[in-house]
């Protein structure tokens, strides 16, 4: 699986949405650009597909800009990269093994890879925006 610049720049985007959820506060795409160093034209698509998919809410006006749909504990990363890139993998070897017979290697090879695929998804799926986004342990420290 290759995460494209969709993906990541849309959880940098996402994440700075998550560091403003609590006060409700809308960011507009210039702030999050500037803040994240993400392209302001490129974060504006971006955060169209965001809109599409259901995963923030945009408002325009002078105090306007876009906020999470839903708390980041009820947003996947799996679910986020799905609505920014589309199916994360794909892997069919069915059409081109038409008509010929799989070695043992080929059978165990794809069952091998169906098994990464499903782990990976698994991963993705339990892990939510807020799990991205928990602070730091060092930076909860006092030092006296």
């Amino acid at each position: 699986m290759k995460v494209g610049s969709k993906g990541h720049y849309g959880l940098l985007a996402l994440a700075e949405l998550v560091e403003n959820y609590k006060q409700q506060r809308a960011v507009q795409v210039k702030e999050i650009a500037e803040n994240r160093h993400i392209p302001p034209q490129y974060l504006g698509q971006i955060m169209v597909l965001l809109k599409r998919g259901r995963l923030v809410h945009g408002s325009r006006g002078p105090s306007g800009g876009y906020v999470l749909a839903r708390p980041p504990e009820m947003i996947t990363v799996k679910e986020a990269l799905h609505v920014l890139e589309g199916p994360l993998v794909g892997f069919d070897l069915r059409p081109q093994m038409q008509g010929r017979s799989m070695s043992a290697v080929t059978q165990r090879l794809i069952e091998t890879w169906a098994r990464g695929v499903r782990a990976m998804e698994m991963i993705l799926e339990e892990t939510t925006l807020a799990d991205l986004c928990k602070p730091e342990v060092g930076a909860l420290m006092y030092y006296i």
